[in-house]
């Protein structure tokens, strides 16, 4: 695609002498689709914006379409009738460097590159940690220990970290569109929301609703341009809904059987998240799946948070990407029965942590030496 960008100008000079000839081999070559070619080759349009909106199409399908449309360039029909293109493709066959550059392979598969992680510090870690509420709310005791593991697990990692407690839904949606407004100079941008959450979003101190797309909008790349292509990562501790988690017994492969916790002292963090932004980069790791409660204990903290903090202490000095010592976070916190008190009846059930990605690269937040 970037090949294509760079040679636009000269393509749009070069093509514009018969679009209708590039577009009806644009056609029998799959690149555009009946539908396009026609909405394209509009008798009122001038040869010139013709080409400009067929490159702007090819970019927008991405590098695949861009790689079979620059080999099309190459066609010898095709520069016959462009002689252009024959001197410029001529030229790149005696430079190996141009021969590369106008024959873009896409990535292999299998070679997926990191994200940059060397500045001093990382980048901002921001925890919001809400844990006393109005009257209709229960606060949420254990919610420090959750801050407190945090807090020194991103500060190891070589974040800043930034606490910001008890907010209202006002407040975190002020702190969160300021810091999609700063210039962040660091290589990733970390929040943590720990509060209690329904359906709709995530409450605050309030009681009021701080809507999805308030949460994420602020970093989106139209929003925040200092985090493009930077890895934005989210951390969130908060019900999703009123169900408690089913489970099955099974037979342990080599491991001791462990005894349900006798303890009744787990509660709800009574989110329907709809999904992530559109945009790529981001990470978002929430407590539970759609539709269930997020369970917290008043005195040791939440089982999703304490065990992210274990497992980005174990396996991040292995240079483990993010999504890795996820699903570790994962088996381990659905392995988990606990009995919690909801009303008057108490039930015993599980938790499923829940990855929503659109990274493009692996993220390893290595520890600082």
């Amino acid at each position: 695609m970037e090949t294509v960008r760079e040679m636009k100008i000269f393509l749009i000079d070069t093509l514009s002498a018969d679009a209708s000839f590039v577009l009806q081999y644009a056609h029998q070559n799959e690149i555009l689709t009946k539908r396009e070619y026609s909405s394209l080759h509009h008798p009122h349009h001038t040869q010139e914006n013709i080409i400009i909106n067929f490159l702007d199409k090819v970019m927008n399908k991405g590098d695949k379409t861009c790689c079979t449309f620059l080999q099309l360039l190459q066609n010898k029909e095709l520069q016959q009738t462009f002689p252009q293109l024959q001197e410029l493709f001529r030229s790149s066959e005696s430079n190996p460097q141009h021969q590369e550059f106008f024959n873009p392979r896409p990535p292999a598969p299998t070679e997926i590159s990191e994200y940059k992680m060397t500045s001093v510090p990382r980048g901002v870690c921001v925890i919001i940690n809400n844990v006393t509420f109005c009257p209709d709310f229960g606060d949420r005791k254990g919610s420090d220990e959750d801050e407190a593991s945090l807090k020194e697990v991103f500060t190891w990692l070589g974040f800043s970290v930034e606490v910001y407690k008890n907010q209202t839904a006002g407040q975190m949606k002020a702190v969160l569109n300021d810091l999609g407004q700063r210039h962040h100079h660091g290589d990733c941008f970390v929040c943590c929301i720990l509060s209690h959450g329904s359906e709709a979003g995530v409450n605050g101190t309030d009681g009021d609703i701080v809507l999805i797309g308030d949460i994420y909008h602020p970093f989106k790349a139209t929003s925040c341009q200092t985090l493009i292509n930077k890895p934005k990562v989210f951390f969130i501790q908060a019900c999703r809904g009123k169900k408690t988690q089913k489970f099955v017994q099974v037979q342990a492969d080599n491991l001791e059987a462990k005894e349900l916790e006798e303890e009744a002292n787990f509660e709800p963090d009574a989110l329907r998240f709809i999904c992530i932004p559109d945009d790529g980069d981001f990470f978002v790791a929430q407590s539970t799946v759609k539709g269930f409660y997020s369970l917290r204990n008043p005195c040791s903290g939440s089982l999703f948070i304490q065990s992210l903090c274990k497992q980005l202490k174990l396996h991040c000095p292995r240079c483990e990407d993010i999504q890795s010592i996820l699903r570790c976070v994962n088996e381990e916190v659905s392995r988990e029965l606990r009995k919690v008190t909801i009303g008057s009846k108490m039930v015993t059930t599980s938790q499923m942590p829940i990855q929503n990605v659109t990274l493009r690269k692996k993220l390893v937040l290595s520890v600082p030496t």
